[in-house]
């Protein structure tokens, strides 16, 4: 598979029900602070169901340990588990990542994952909702509970869950093997949508008016806060992360077009 998609869908399915049975398990205690505390904004938090021996930090998918095990939560939690036993091929860090409401992961790339470094990364949706936001390379991938879902999060990524519950998703981190080379082959792949700020970003390209209330503003902060402002008063659903992803994508699109 010379080219993988950036985002496909698998062809598995378990059942949400279950799923979220075993989450219920899971107490106050279970759940650690995510270690990327400059990444988020709001509640990150995990819990591990299989890790790296001898590692500090249970959710850290250390790429320099080779042994992992599962955990004993993993043990108690039967749906979990037999999602896990489903994956025919070397499992390294599994966790289940809990993004509260509200809170927001900034954009980021995970350097250490990729097709052609051998290790990818698989979410299957354990809860989530309609107001969660996930941006791959810029585009919206929408996930429901059950699917299960390979990303090339070594893209630019970013996620802002903005409805009233909990998103809750099980991470696998999984070796490439010919068994999941052949599962992600064929899977259905997703180009994504584009973000709510798009349709204002054209607007604003053909209002002279518009243009004039913004292309004065040069600290960055300022700029965005406008946007958004702006964008509301005119009915555009957006948040400011949405403005900042924007401009990322311009700029690394600027680089890649201009510096060799």
């Amino acid at each position: 598979m010379p080219n993988p998609p950036k985002a496909a869908r698998l062809p598995l399915f378990f059942d949400p029900a279950g799923l979220q049975a075993d989450l219920a398990l899971l107490g106050a205690t279970e759940w650690v602070a995510h270690f990327n505390t400059q990444f988020f904004t709001g509640d990150w938090s995990g819990a591990a169901l299989r890790s790296a021996a001898g590692s500090g930090n249970p959710l850290y998918g250390d790429t320099t340990h080779s042994d992992f095990a599962d955990t004993l939560l993993l043990q108690h939690c039967q749906h979990l588990h037999a999602v896990v036993e489903t994956f025919q091929c070397p499992l390294r860090s599994v966790r289940l990542l809990r993004l509260t409401a509200g809170s927001v992961i900034r954009e980021h790339r995970d350097y250490d994952l990729g097709y052609d470094l051998g290790e990818v990364r698989i979410h299957v949706p354990v809860i989530t909702n309609p107001g969660v936001e996930f941006y791959l390379d810029n585009r919206r991938i929408i996930m429901r509970e059950g699917e299960c879902w390979y990303l090339d999060l070594n893209l630019s990524h970013r996620v802002q869950n903005l409805g009233s519950t909990d998103r809750v998703h099980l991470v696998i981190d999984c070796q490439l093997n010919d068994w999941l080379r052949t599962l992600i082959a064929s899977g259905t792949p997703s180009e994504g949508g584009e973000s709510g700020y798009e349709p204002f970003r054209r607007l604003v390209l053909n209002d002279t008016t518009l243009q004039a209330q913004l292309v004065c503003l040069t600290d960055r902060a300022a700029f965005i806060a406008r946007t958004v402002e702006l964008g509301r008063q005119r009915g555009f659903r957006f948040e400011p992360s949405d403005v900042e992803g924007a401009i990322q994508a311009a700029r690394r699109t600027w680089m890649e077009r201009w510096i060799v």
